[in-house]
């Protein structure tokens, strides 16, 4: 099971839902299994089943809600 740590910013200027509405949105897709989202250093961690393409949707999803990517670190995890 991949586990997906992702870095985000608000764009300057907009106005963006809080990191907990971008935890729901991501939390909402099927293959999506956890999300932790810290306030602190905005950062959101995504444990989730699949590959490349379900990582691609959950970047959009984030950039969906309004959120641009600082960073992503991607590793699998052992089940």
């Amino acid at each position: 099971m991949p586990d997906l740590m992702v870095w985000v910013t608000k764009p300057g200027g907009e106005a963006v839902p809080g990191l907990e509405s971008l935890g729901e949105k991501v939390g909402g897709l099927n293959y999506v299994s956890e999300v932790d989202v810290r306030t602190e250093g905005s950062v959101v961690h995504v444990s989730f089943e699949g590959g490349k393409a379900e990582q691609e949707e959950i970047e959009g999803a984030i950039r969906e809600v309004g959120y641009e990517i600082f960073k992503v670190s991607h590793r699998d995890r052992e089940r």
